[in-house]
């Protein structure tokens, strides 16, 4: 391990936690497809053509918008206070603790759902308990951004943290493709090979010496604001304080703070779509096995390193030659929302496998929408309440994907007992949501800007 440069262990880190997440997002709702199906047929094993019947499909559905909601529950009560937590008693040490939390969800998971299991399905909800200790995969991504904090100086973060990015970047490509190898040599085999993953997190997380730094500090902001996961992160050493004071800051804000926290609100809609709905969509509709569907997220995973890495700086750097900064960070948002909306019409109506792949294409296009919005606040708020600002964007963003994932799987539930366009409920539900975010994103102005419209 010594042979491995320091500053590159957190991304070696990172690498290897998000690729024991990334690798079960197809195996995990195919194991418990199988689950379901055996109950439902009362057979020792069943083909998995014979497990997409609308009864199948629509308690799988319903078992998996619950899922993710259990899970979110300990993320949003309990990440502020990991956070600090990490502050006082060392983030390796809640890493540690993290990646055992992470263990005993995977390996719950499969002990309900294997095939020589006699544990009813919902079991699984029970899996989201582990989430207490440490917080979850999202809390350990922030954790693990932080320790580039703590292994850097100023001048060298900003490059470190683009190492560390660009590791989970690889990850999405090489996830996917990975767990439909494995997937078609047994269904257990990706389980397997994320829990040793996990189990190689511990001697790289070892190895790692935290330096401090003169300007920490400053660098604590950065990473809570810049680099804070989905939903349910927490990592500065005022937290407790900022959460608390958050929700009085709440008071004091403008129309213009709402909509764009009211952006955040939908923000994990995306997420949804494509990490809970659109593998099992695929299946369904084109009749192809759960492995193969999964490689469309190797669509969204390619398309996102274009737009991050080449699309939008490019963009950004010729608007802001006519814009200020605002205005582009507006525009990105606006448009990146309008994209999910496009996508979302696209993928409902796409007849054809190789439609379906250019429609994922173009929905994952707009997934800059996120970063739009955070740049956005940042120049909408004052920078004394940054903190309080992005505490807010950690509750707001928890609560929207605690909200649509069973909604979403309760439409596509929904949508699966009836024939036709309303199979496709999810994405026009997903269409509706992005369009109103293009249509009020739009009327978000800045303090001292013009006020001609977009």
């Amino acid at each position: 391990m010594a042979r491995i440069p320091i500053p590159y262990l957190p991304a070696l880190l990172l690498l290897l936690s998000e690729l024991a997440e990334l690798l079960l997002v197809s195996p995990r709702i195919r194991l418990l497809e199988a689950a379901i199906c055996r109950t439902h047929y009362q057979l020792p094993s069943v083909p998995e053509d014979q497990c997409k019947i609308p009864e199948v499909q629509a308690r799988l559905a319903h078992i998996r918008g619950w899922q993710v909601f259990f899970e979110a529950l300990p993320v949003m009560t309990l990440a502020v206070l990991w956070g600090a937590l990490a502050d006082r008693v060392g983030r390796k040490r809640v890493l540690a603790l993290n990646f055992l939390g992470c263990a005993v969800h995977i390996a719950w998971f499969a002990l309900v759902c294997n095939p020589a299991s006699t544990m009813a399905v919902e079991w699984v909800w029970a899996s989201a308990l582990a989430f207490v200790l440490g917080g979850g995969p999202r809390t350990a991504g922030v954790l693990i951004l932080a320790l580039v904090n703590d292994v850097s100086s100023s001048e060298e973060r900003s490059e470190r943290f683009y190492y560390t990015y660009s590791a989970f970047l690889v990850t999405e490509l090489i996830a996917m493709p990975m767990a439909s190898v494995l997937m078609q040599k047994s269904i257990m085999l990706p389980f397997v090979i994320a829990l040793t993953t996990l189990v190689c997190c511990f001697p790289v997380l070892a190895a790692i010496r935290a330096k401090k730094f003169k300007d920490d500090d400053e660098g604590e902001e950065a990473v809570t604001g810049l680099l804070g996961g989905e939903a349910g992160d927490a990592t500065g050493k005022t937290y407790p304080k900022t959460f608390r004071g958050a929700l009085r800051y709440l008071r004091q804000v403008d129309v213009n703070i709402y909509l764009v926290l009211l952006g955040h609100l939908i923000c994990p809609v995306r997420q949804e779509l494509v990490f809970q709905i659109l593998i099992p969509y695929t299946s369904k509709r084109f009749d192809l096995p759960v492995s193969k569907a999964g490689l469309l997220l190797s669509v969204v995973a390619v398309t996102n390193l274009a737009v991050f890495v080449s699309v939008l700086p490019g963009a950004s750097r010729l608007l802001r030659q006519k814009l200020p900064p605002s205005r582009v960070d507006a525009l990105t948002a606006s448009s990146s929302s309008l994209l999910l909306a496009t996508g979302c019409l696209l993928i409902g109506f796409a007849g054809a496998f190789p439609l379906l792949v250019i429609a994922t294409g173009a929905f994952a296009a707009g997934f800059g929408i996120r970063l739009g919005l955070l740049s956005l606040l940042t120049a909408l708020v004052d920078p004394g309440m940054v903190g309080r600002a992005y505490t807010l964007v950690t509750v707001v963003e928890g609560a929207g994907e605690m909200i649509s994932a069973p909604v979403l799987q309760e439409l596509w539930a929904w949508g699966l007992q009836t024939d036709g366009v309303w199979r496709g409920a999810p994405w026009w539900a997903g269409m509706v949501v992005y369009a109103a975010g293009w249509w009020w994103i739009r009327k978000v102005r800045v303090k001292g800007e013009r006020s001609e419209g977009i």
